[in-house]
Formats: C-alpha cells, structure tokens, sequence
C-alpha cells in the first residue's frame, strides 16, 4: 500500500495572475502557502481480480477503466496507462470547491502515489507540469499555475510566469520565529458555500481590458506581501487581504453573493479582526481573517456560530508517507 498526503494551499497575493488570460499579457507574479489541511490518497494492487475500486465520497466497483465514475481519477489512470487491478482511496480535512485548491491537490496527490506505485522517480517540479497538464489540458479544468506548484512544493513560494509561459519558483524564507507569530494570526472562517471555480474563473474574460487593469492592482501587492511576511507584519498582510477583497469583488458579480456579503459584514464586527479576503476563485469557500487576538476572535466566531479553522503553515508539500 502506498499513503500520499498532500496539502491544501492558500493564496497570498497577486493570486489570478498565473492564469493565461492574464499572464500572456502582463506576466503573472504571485505569492501562495500551505497549510496544514489535507488531501490522503492510498493505492494498493488487488491481488484477487483484475477490477478497479474507487472510493472517496461514493464507493465504485468496476471491470475496466471506461466505466469509472470519478473524471479525474479516471483521468490519472488513464495518464499513467492503468487499466485495471488497483484499489484507490482518497479522503480529506477540508470540503471540495471551498477555494483552497482541492481538485489540484487531489491529482498531485494521485500522480505522487502512482508515480512511486509504478517505481518512477519525480521531481517536485515535474509533479507540478503533470499535475497541470492533466487539470488544464486533459480534464479542462479552468485556473492557472498556482494550486499546483503550492501543492507540490509546499511552503511559501513567490512564483513568476512570463509571458511566454516561462516559471520560477523561489521559495521565501521566513524565520520560524515570524512563521509561529502568523500562525497565531490566522483563521480560515468556512462560508457553508462551495462554488464550481471553472465558472467563476470564466466570467471573468467577458471584459479582458478592465479585468487586466484590476490583476495589475492585484499583482501590486506582492512586494508589499513578500516583506510583511519576513517581519511578520500581520497587520500589513490584513491591509492587504482588505485591499484585495474588495478590489476582487469588482472582477466578476459571482465573485460574491448576499450570504458571502453577509458573513463579510459580521466579522468586520469583531473587532480583533484587522482584515481579511475570500480566496480562491470566489462564490464561497473560505475567508482567510488576521486578527490580532486569535483566541477572543474565536469566542466571537463562535457566539456568532460560524465555522472556522485554525492554521499552521507547512513546508513539504505532497509527501509519501507510507510503502509497503
């Protein structure tokens, strides 16, 4: 049995950039992070027959690979040239479609585990561009760069893309010391809506000339970023996540809606809460909030019953933990 897990991301500035419609213009550059939320993918051969068994929300049992299901799983196999005899588990923390990069970190996950489960050796990099190719341009999926290199590499990752599709990834390097001090900033608060991100993503390229000028604002605010996160700045990086939100709204009319808005108003209302910005695609999710008081922002989020999750940072991305 082979146990993979990979984590979930959150964007931290100059997030949009790293899609085409975007960075074939003006060059993408953001700044993205994991955490430690995630995403488990199991393999195992089946010794007794030569059938294919998935489960993650709903269990399949199947003779051949035409009739699975699950497009994406289906869609690695296929990748990999696996017909039949394996036996594929996932399971995760977090739900799908709430704006942490789900649907990436599930086939980095799976391309991970296949990868060692058919004995061949892969970089961090090379898992990311598989990861990509089989998101964007098998499945179609609508996004960019950005979920897959966080995935894959985990930590803080500052990440450029020319024009001509070109990337660099650097890692920044904050002290650990700063990293526990953010970590007692943060708290992802759940919206109870999840959102199909390829729709989202899409009505944004209606109006390409307004929306570039926005992404530019957007990608301003990585350098500021960059240099909160190494003082620990917490209350720049809430100024910023402030900024963005409401710069991001303007992007699209589904980028919110009156319960997305509503939960927006009611932790403004706590006052700990210096700033704060959906991330992902938009439509729901998760709000990622700085406060300056983790414990009393947490009394109000419950008094107020939403729900919300604690973070900590992590730095070593899509990993197998278990072989045998």
């Amino acid at each position: 049995m082979i146990i993979c897990r990979t984590p979930y991301r959150i964007p931290l500035a100059g997030g949009g950039t790293d899609h085409s419609f975007y960075y074939k213009y003006r060059t993408g550059l953001f700044i993205t992070a994991t955490f430690d939320q995630y995403i488990y993918t199991a393999i195992t051969k089946r010794q007794i027959d030569n059938k294919i068994l998935i489960q993650t929300t709903d269990t399949q049992f199947c003779n051949d690979l035409k009739n699975v299901k699950h497009e994406i799983i289906k869609s690695v196999l296929k990748y990999f040239d696996i017909k039949n005899k394996i036996h594929i588990t996932s399971f995760a923390t977090i739900p799908t479609q709430s704006g942490v990069g789900s649907s990436s970190a599930l086939i980095v996950g799976l391309v991970n585990s296949l990868c060692e489960y058919k004995k061949i050796k892969i970089s961090k990099d090379d898992l990311m561009r598989i990861a990509f190719k089989i998101e964007r341009k098998i499945l179609k999926y609508k996004g960019g760069y950005q979920d897959q290199i966080a995935s894959a590499f985990g930590g803080f990752r500052k990440v450029s893309i020319s024009k001509k599709g070109k990337i660099k990834i650097k890692e920044i390097k904050i002290n650990k010391n700063k990293i526990d001090l953010l970590n007692k900033k943060m708290i992802l608060v759940f919206t109870n809506e999840t959102r199909d991100s390829s729709k989202v993503i899409k009505s944004q390229e209606i109006n390409k000339k307004k929306i570039l000028q926005y992404y530019d604002k957007i990608k301003s605010y990585v350098g500021p970023m960059e240099k909160a996160l190494k003082n620990g700045d917490y209350k720049t990086i809430g100024k910023i996540f402030d900024d963005h939100w409401n710069l991001k709204k303007k992007l699209t009319p589904q980028m919110s809606n009156v319960r997305v808005n509503k939960i927006y108003s009611q932790l403004k209302k706590d006052q700990n809460i210096i700033g704060g910005k959906l991330i992902g695609a938009g439509g729901g999710g998760f709000y990622l909030c700085i406060t300056k008081n983790q414990n009393k922002s947490i009394n109000f989020l419950k008094k107020n019953k939403l729900n919300f999750i604690k973070i900590n940072f992590e730095n070593k991305g899509s990993k197998i933990f278990l072989k045998n």
